[in-house]
């Protein structure tokens, strides 16, 4: 039967994050598993709807934004309200919104799920009904880490057009990603935030365990001038890296990031998504030692990766 995966929130790390999931759900059972386009990762050749399947990669992320962006916004979000209405309204067919009761989906007909459903009682019943979901936390762990090889693979080949950039990396480089903006503005996540000073502190640590004197900074604010200061007294090559006309933010950061030796973030769905392809662990900047290490397979349970891994 079918599972069709119509909307899961947030950007581009988010989209990913559920992807990742989906897969292991799809390697796993017997059911079809497809997601709807969204406006970060679409089907090839822009379909509207693809397959996740093992041995063909079926999706590719969108990486470039154009004023069609707003119209086909309006339009996914009346389409996975019709689509989870037929589906509500069908015999044969299951409409489900998950989340906890501040968080369900909005204006969707549907059963509410609540975070710790029985997912063995959910997969026993697309085998029988096809199903349509929506919502945030959906989610299986060990799954994923059960068919990790089979994502990695899968998800380097989806990854594949976007390292291809002629650009020549001299040395070898950490790659750094400072996250604000809307963490600022969530309090749960205020143990994500660090001033430049421990950022730093926390980089020239990381560059002189890894021996590294080269690195990479995106970041979605200023950073202020104290950081570069401090880098370079010690020596340390410094870019900050911003798009340009001729490459998409998307096509650089996954180059930069697959391309590095190590990754200190402060737990950015995106970085984290991307790194679980191509490292075995990331950085985190501390406000109590030099830093803190996180293997990315223990990162869902690990403080503070959790509060934005789940």
């Amino acid at each position: 039967m079918t599972l069709i995966f119509s909307s899961g929130g947030g950007r581009l790390g988010n989209q990913l994050l559920n992807l990742i999931h989906l897969s292991a759900i799809s390697y796993e059972y017997n059911i079809n598993v497809y997601k709807i386009s969204d406006l970060f990762i679409t089907g090839k050749n822009r379909s509207f709807i693809f397959r996740i399947n093992e041995n063909q990669v079926n999706w590719e992320i969108v990486s470039s934004y154009s004023e069609k962006t707003k119209r086909k916004r309006y339009f996914l979000k009346i389409f996975i309200r019709l689509i989870h209405l037929y589906y509500f309204l069908s015999p044969n067919k299951i409409s489900y919104k998950l989340g906890s009761k501040k968080n369900l989906p909005k204006f969707l007909f549907g059963k509410s799920l609540k975070s710790d459903f029985s997912k063995i009682k959910f997969f026993k019943e697309a085998r029988k009904k096809n199903i349509v979901l929506s919502g945030w936390g959906f989610r299986d762990w060990d799954l994923v880490l059960k068919h990790k090889e089979s994502i990695v693979k899968n998800f380097n080949n989806g990854f594949s057009s976007l390292i291809n950039i002629k650009e020549k990396i001299d040395k070898e480089y950490l790659f750094v990603h400072i996250r604000r903006s809307d963490f600022l503005k969530v309090k749960k996540f205020k143990e994500l935030n660090f001033t430049d000073e421990i950022w730093s502190k926390s980089i020239l640590k990381v560059c002189e365990i890894e021996s590294i004197r080269k690195v990479i900074i995106f970041s979605d604010s200023c950073i202020d001038n104290i950081m570069f200061l401090l880098l370079k007294n010690d020596n340390i090559d410094i870019s900050k890296i911003d798009p340009n006309k001729n490459i998409s933010f998307e096509e650089l950061f996954v180059y930069y990031l697959s391309n590095a030796k190590s990754v200190i973030c402060n737990a950015s769905t995106l970085v984290l998504s991307i790194s679980f392809i191509y490292h075995k662990y990331v950085y985190l900047p501390s406000k109590s030692n030099d830093f803190q290490y996180v293997l990315l397979d223990n990162a869902y349970e690990s403080y503070p990766t959790s509060l934005n891994w789940t």
